[in-house]
């Protein structure tokens, strides 16, 4: 196996985020007073500055246990931004804003991470930032039993369902009470979010145990995913391959947490397209002979056929 070479391009993006992110933190909480926005912008910086630069020079065989750290980090700055500020920045939050006909943190979060994001960085938080896939890939459930199909195609509908009637129910009663009064809850309290954290948590710790796939609610439920799997195939950003160093042993696909035919395209030569990728870099570390890589370019969507369907 060939040895993994440091990556320059990382630890210049690692210098500069630590060297603007962490003064940037520090100028917010002494000096602004934001402590909510100081305490996430730290983590962030953390994440994206030291934790990725350990990323990039550590051994191929300590690669997976970095990017976790990366991933802890990251996940934990926007716990930090939820809880402090009293702001629910997943697709709830986003969903009660619009249904309240206003603006918050919510809307520029969902902006970002799951429209116009992943459009240039592909599912990148699912795989370094995601404050549930944090907990999720400590669990200790082995690789990935295969891909369900049928109605379980359809569940990440049902999730992006949930989720918005979750919300229209929290707006309808933090507005109106059976009595005539207006209700108690509050958009700033931080019951609704505490609710959402363990809601989440519940089901996709649940979920993991019983079809013994960590990623299985990223697959299966998380309501993110019906539009990361639209935006993320139009990505700069993919996996892409060298065919002619290829020798088809099929490590790739077997380790793929996401059940993605990594072989089919690493022999042909081409680019994931399946917008299920998480960039978690496996595929490439578990490749014998150094024929995936990530790669930046323009390209038309499409699909790649899912690997190992569970019997």
């Amino acid at each position: 196996m060939r040895p993994a070479k440091p990556s320059r391009a990382l630890l210049v993006l690692a210098c500069v985020v630590t060297c603007s992110a962490l003064p940037g933190a520090a100028a917010l909480w002494h000096h602004a007073g934001q402590r909510a926005l100081a305490t996430s912008l730290f983590l962030l910086g953390l994440s994206m500055g030291p934790c990725l630069g350990a990323y990039a020079v550590v051994p191929r065989a300590r690669k997976q246990a970095a990017r976790r750290v990366t991933l802890f980090a990251g996940g934990l700055s926007l716990v930090a931004f939820s809880v402090l500020g009293a702001t629910n920045l997943d697709l709830e939050g986003f969903f009660m804003l619009l249904f309240m006909g206003t603006m918050g943190a919510a809307v520029g979060h969902t902006l970002v991470t799951a429209v116009l994001g992943p459009v240039f960085f592909g599912r990148f938080l699912c795989g370094w930032g995601c404050w549930r896939s944090m907990v999720l890939e400590l669990l200790p459930i082995g690789r990935s039993p295969g891909r369900l199909g049928g109605r379980w195609n359809s569940l990440p509908l049902a999730g992006l369902t949930a989720s918005a009637s979750c919300a229209a129910l929290f707006v309808f009663l933090s507005h109106y009470h059976p009595g005539g009064a207006p209700g108690r809850l509050r958009a700033s309290s931080l019951a609704p979010i505490a609710a959402s954290f363990a809601i989440y948590y519940v089901a996709s710790i649940g979920l993991a145990f019983a079809l013994k796939d960590q990623r299985a609610f990223c697959k299966y439920l998380c309501p993110n995913s019906v539009i990361l799997g639209i935006t993320s195939r139009l990505s700069l950003l993919k996996m892409t391959s060298d065919r002619q160093l290829c020798n088809n042993c099929g490590a790739c696909s077997r380790i793929c947490p996401m059940d993605i035919d990594v072989a089919g395209f690493a022999i042909a030569g081409g680019r994931d397209k399946s917008g299920q990728c998480i960039l978690c870099q496996r595929c490439a570390h578990a490749c014998p002979t150094g024929a995936l890589r990530l790669s930046a370019g323009f390209d038309t969507a499409g699909r790649t056929p899912l690997v190992r369907r569970a019997s």
